[in-house]
């Protein structure tokens, strides 16, 4: 944790996790909104190993980060491939004081087949399509209700699925 501007920012990891045209989003519970697997990067941990930890811890699978075209190969240092984005969260909850995510990133594809309608661990979840995650797309919540998927979710859902299938066929 840094401090910058009198408060914490905190290193995180956000994983796309991407199987077949779809991209999976849980429910989170304490922010009342559908997003992809993420979380606080560990001690000692790289963000590369946050995003595929914090996705086997959340769903159970295994996934490998889908690496950018023409990325750099060599005998070196150890290079790890580079997030798609870097996000600057503000966290604002009742029972959190104010603090940043400086979130990393990831676009991830599953190792194994996926039955998209097999439990997981972390319980309500959603496979959706590029389609589906079109303009003002929403989600039942757990009691029902429709919410809407936010913005940069549908934007970054819809790359990851994209990157995934062009990396397939590259």
């Amino acid at each position: 944790m840094a401090e910058a501007g009198g408060f914490e920012r905190h290193y995180t990891a956000t994983a796309y996790v991407v199987s077949r045209d779809r991209t999976l989003l849980l429910w989170h519970g304490k922010l009342g909104m559908w997003l992809p697997p993420g979380g606080h990067c560990e001690p000692n941990e790289d963000p590369v190993q946050a995003a595929e930890r914090e996705v086997l811890e959340e769903s159970g699978l295994c996934v490998a980060v889908i690496p950018p075209a023409g990325m750099l190969a060599c005998r070196g240092p150890a290079i790890l491939p580079p997030p798609v984005v870097i996000l600057v969260e503000d966290i604002v909850r009742a029972d959190q004081p104010f603090h940043q995510h400086i979130d990393c990133v990831y676009f991830t594809r599953a190792i194994e087949p996926i039955d998209f309608e097999a439990p997981i661990p972390h319980g309500i979840h959603r496979w959706v399509t590029a389609g589906e995650l079109g303009a003002a797309f929403s989600l039942p919540a757990p009691d029902g209700t429709l919410v809407e998927v936010a913005e940069d979710v549908r934007l970054l859902g819809i790359r990851a699925i994209a990157a995934a299938l062009e990396s397939r066929n590259a």
